[in-house]
């Protein structure tokens, strides 16, 4: 445990962040489903078909932007953390297993990070391509 410390002490002061992930795979599907399940996965799936995301895709198609995909993708990964942090009294504990299994931190130091270290990294695990890519794929259960 005090080697984690020193590391992630190490980590931030060379302007670092405390975490790094992994590659997500097959074995983080069930950790994710978990979380998701105790949500709800019709609440991740309208993000998808948000007001708001549906605005935003219109607007920029008649202003004739290039990076429409990357604003509204933006907008979706905002939401689903809004969804997230909405909800993590219910699951609190899964949450920081699921960071803390692929960072490879432990839970007690994930638990431990300051308010905006841990939000960092739920953002930063939201916008990985491979999270995307799985609530992309379940979101078409709903279609």
């Amino acid at each position: 445990m005090n080697n984690e410390i020193e590391k992630i002490e190490t980590a931030e002061t060379a302007d670092k962040k405390a975490y790094e992930f992994r590659k997500l795979g097959a074995l983080d599907i069930a950790p994710m489903c978990k979380v998701i399940s105790k949500i709800g996965i019709t609440e991740f799936s309208k993000c998808f078909e948000s007001e708001t995301v549906l605005n935003l895709i219109r607007t920029m198609k008649d202003k004739g932007a290039a990076q429409v995909q990357d604003i509204a993708g933006l907008q979706v990964v905002l939401e689903i953390v809004n969804i997230i942090v909405s909800h993590i009294p219910e699951v609190e504990k899964d949450i920081f297993a699921l960071l803390a299994s692929v960072s490879g931190l432990t839970v007690e130091t994930v638990k431990g990070f300051d308010l905006v270290t841990f939000t960092e990294m739920l953002i930063d695990f939201v916008k990985k391509p491979e999270f995307k890519d799985f609530i992309g794929v379940v979101s078409k259960l709903f279609r």
